[in-house]
């Protein structure tokens, strides 16, 4: 008996040798084949044999591989096997009692994806996007009913048109697929061709272009801010509140040699307010001159700036904003009114000293460039295209401009001729 244990011991201590050596020599040609693979697999993670030490134990990058068995075992003394092609070492003790368990030497990658060269990365992200290209959803793109982007949409959507509006629409909706469904049943294919004409992609796109095309390339003119007005009509009422400090401000639109442009006011460096900051021309109503909030503006912008002519201003509508955001920006309820100023590129402006350091304009189209805008979550947005920064309540109104009056339309500017789709100022 002592010799039969003396030679299992001697057994035992043979074959940690050789498990040793033969993990060894798999390590050394799994690193020597990844390097010269060129599958997407080789761009995947590495992976390595660990051993049951307390820095293994507490590695989460675990990796397992499935035993076959088809795969090629070598078996060793005492009922251990390894498993050549899958890297794992298995091995079956047996208790006094018979019972054979089965243990399998734990493996771990330890390398990421992102950790690879560009090289492979750019190959890998190129096969996938290949492989993305021949099926699936994205395959082709949907119009949408007024924008592609689904969540443009469905904002444009819920905040343009009344409950009963959008009713009315899904019930004729509905009322045209059931059509649609009972023609083709009955194999009338040339009727049903007709009622889905008008759905195919290159007419929905010629019915958007001649619908929302904003034409500014010879700057504001007549039909242009008729369209306008009728984009600020149709915002969303919001609920007013009462506040005990009101204010109104001017988003003057203007041409300057025929180029659309916004007029913007740097305040005067003396006042003790927002001193050198970039505003709209406007202040607080006062309840016993002030008519209404348009009243308001239009007295405030004559005061800060003389040489406009009132003969030439063209009120449009009030650009509804979120009552909660304006209060949280200044602490004053601010209304803003869009106006058209007319031609300025010839007139001689004179801002108000005590008030007002300078004016200038800024074109229309660099308002339009999503790039020249920085935004922040909880942060009014902040553009950076101009003189000056324009930044806080400034920034924020002419953003919801832009976002909700003039990104309903492809707008063609006359400054490098620049045309801008809706879907393009969203950014």
């Amino acid at each position: 008996r002592v010799h039969n244990r003396l030679c299992r011991f001697s057994s035992l201590a043979i074959m940690k040798h050789f498990h040793e050596a033969c993990n060894h020599v798999r390590i050394r040609r799994h690193f020597s084949s990844s390097s010269s693979s060129s599958t997407i697999d080789s761009l995947s993670s590495t992976s390595f044999t660990g051993r049951r030490d307390e820095e293994s134990r507490n590695n989460p990058r675990r990796k397992w591989l499935p035993v076959s068995s088809n795969d090629h075992v070598i078996t060793g003394l005492c009922g251990n096997k390894i498993d050549n092609d899958n890297e794992n070492i298995t091995r079956n003790n047996s208790d006094d009692q018979g019972k054979e368990m089965e243990e399998r030497i734990p493996l771990y990658w330890d390398q990421a994806v992102g950790d690879t060269d560009n090289v492979n990365m750019r190959n890998l992200i190129d096969r996938i996007s290949i492989q993305e290209k021949r099926g699936g959803r994205m395959r082709q793109r949907k119009l949408g009913v007024l924008r592609e982007d689904p969540k443009e949409d469905m904002r444009l959507l819920i905040e343009n048109y009344t409950v009963p509006a959008l009713a009315s629409a899904l019930r004729d909706r509905e009322d045209v697929l059931q059509l649609c469904a009972t023609l083709l049943a009955e194999q009338k294919i040339d009727e049903l061709s007709v009622i889905l004409r008008p759905f195919e992609r290159q007419y929905v796109e010629m019915r958007r272009r001649r619908e929302i095309n904003l034409d500014l390339s010879n700057g504001f003119d007549a039909p242009s801010l008729e369209m306008l007005r009728k984009g600020l009509n149709r915002m969303p009422r919001r609920v007013s509140q009462a506040h005990q400090r009101r204010a109104g401000v001017v988003l003057p639109l203007c041409n300057v040699d025929n180029v659309p442009c916004i007029l913007f006011e740097k305040r005067s460096a003396q006042l003790r307010a927002h001193a050198d900051e970039v505003c709209l021309p406007g202040g607080m109503v006062s309840t016993s001159n002030d008519r209404s909030i348009v009243a308001t503006c239009l007295r405030e912008m004559h005061e800060e700036i003389e040489g406009l002519g009132e003969a030439n201003i063209v009120t449009l509508g009030v650009l509804r904003c979120n009552w909660g955001e304006v209060h949280h920006l200044v602490g004053v309820a601010v209304t803003p009114v869009v106006c058209f100023i007319g031609e300025i590129g010839d007139k001689d402006l004179r801002p108000n000293s005590n008030e007002v350091a300078e004016c200038f304009t800024v074109p229309l189209s660099l308002f339009l460039d999503h790039d020249r805008w920085v935004r922040k979550p909880d942060f009014a947005p902040i553009f950076t295209g101009g003189p000056h920064m324009i930044w806080g309540l400034t920034g924020y109104i002419v953003n919801r401009f832009v976002k909700d009056i003039l990104a309903r339309y492809r707008v063609q500017c006359p400054s490098e001729s620049l045309v801008v789709r809706g879907d393009d100022v969203m950014g």
